[in-house]
């Protein structure tokens, strides 16, 4: 891995800010000295829902991806992932259906020019919009990359932007040297490869004009038609190289500035969707996380939480319904018992004045029949002394027949 930074530190041509590389200087130091770096980029990319921000319609996602340090083409091991897996990260999020576009968020002042054009071509090819935002540096290679972009916002007025230029450094001896303690330095080529190596050749002799022709003009032409394509109201002085305050480069090589929140609201608003918030169904927004729902292009996504939290509602409502359902069932079968036990008393009642009605037609009969004739001597039992009895024919009928020995 080491080998490979080496190699694409040593060999590319650079877009990069002084400042930038001037540390760079001392990262390549440590890594010749044996240094070991930390491998970077697992907190590289991450999602935006409406939990985080109420700006992203529910449902929905914006993809954020941070292009930080030092811009290399392939992943080095050590520092940031290189650019052309940060464009694999934007195809794929891309195509994700609830993924409604994307925050680039740049803190980079440039690094080797072969670092620009897979990350340039994933961007084009994003089919939602993709802002790049400053937070920090944008220079460079940096520029370059984010020039694509639908929109680029500034964290702050004092971010750096710009510095659109190409430079290669050179550390090598010239094809014949001695030093003081004798130690010879050659590099010898075969017949007829008059013409190998011969811009860093002359450079090394101090001739920089085959490689400023060949290598690094060309490179410099193409950075700077790139971004008077992506800007069209970028300046030919801000062509030259100098590096800019976001609050100076305010409508030419960025569109405005605003914070993180304004970012996200900015990508929302440039995703052209067709929001609107949901009318009635008061029944679904009941549900806590259903209660600001929110229509996208007339129709509404749920994610898996909203979607647990309405089977809980559900299931809530079933069970209350069961037990109501019972409820009702258990009242039922009582009332129905209790209409049974009503009715037989009903049937009782009517037996009991069926038997009452027959005393009474008994009692009127014995009323009918005459009194046996009156005796001198008696027991104290004449017939005639029942005559109280006359106001409850029932008890008199009932002690008459007692009598009769009925």
């Amino acid at each position: 891995m080491r080998i490979s930074l080496f190699n694409a530190i040593f060999q590319q041509p650079w877009l990069i800010e002084p400042q930038t590389a001037a540390a760079n200087r001392q990262v390549l130091y440590g890594l010749l000295m044996g240094l070991e770096f930390a491998p970077e980029g697992e907190n590289s990319q991450a999602f935006i829902t409406h939990k985080q921000s109420q700006h992203v319609p529910a449902g929905r996602k914006v993809n954020l991806i941070h292009l930080e340090g030092t811009m290399l083409r392939d992943d080095a091991g050590c520092g940031m992932i290189g650019t052309r897996t940060i464009a694999t990260m934007l195809r794929e999020a891309d195509a994700k259906e609830e993924v409604i576009g994307h925050i680039l968020r740049i803190d980079s002042g440039g690094g080797t020019a072969d670092s620009v054009p897979d990350l340039a071509e994933a961007i084009q090819a994003c089919q939602k919009p993709v802002l790049a935002f400053v937070d920090g540096y944008m220079c460079s290679a940096a520029m370059y990359a984010g020039s694509y972009c639908t929109h680029i916002m500034a964290n702050r007025e004092t971010n750096r932007v710009g510095c659109i230029g190409t430079m290669i450094q050179i550390a090598d001896y010239p094809k014949e040297a001695k030093e003081a303690d004798g130690m010879v330095h050659l590099r010898i080529y075969a017949d007829g490869s008059d013409f190998k190596n011969e811009e860093f050749e002359s450079a090394l002799d101090g001739d920089f004009k085959l490689i400023k022709e060949r290598i690094l003009n060309p490179t410099n032409e193409k950075f700077k038609a790139g971004i008077r394509a992506n800007r069209p109201n970028v300046t030919d002085e801000q062509l030259k190289g100098r590096t800019y305050q976001a609050k100076e480069a305010l409508g030419t090589l960025i569109d405005s500035i605003g914070n993180f929140d304004a970012a996200v609201a900015k990508v929302v608003e440039l995703s052209n969707l067709n929001i609107t918030k949901m009318e009635g169904l008061e029944n679904l927004q009941a549900v806590p996380s259903c209660a600001n729902l929110e229509m996208v292009d007339e129709c509404v996504s749920l994610n898996k939480e909203q979607l647990t939290d309405i089977d809980t509602a559900i299931a809530n409502e079933k069970a209350l319904n069961q037990n109501n359902s019972q409820t009702i069932s258990d009242q039922a079968a009582e009332i129905s018992q209790l209409k049974t036990e009503n009715a037989n008393l009903q049937s009782d009642n009517e037996a009991k004045t069926t038997e009452i009605a027959s005393l009474k037609a008994t009692i009127e009969e014995l009323n009918k029949r005459p009194l046996p004739p009156a005796s001198a001597a008696h027991n104290g039992d004449h017939i005639t002394d029942n005559l109280a009895y006359a106001d409850d024919p029932e008890d008199y009928c009932n002690d008459l027949l007692k009598r009769m020995g009925k």
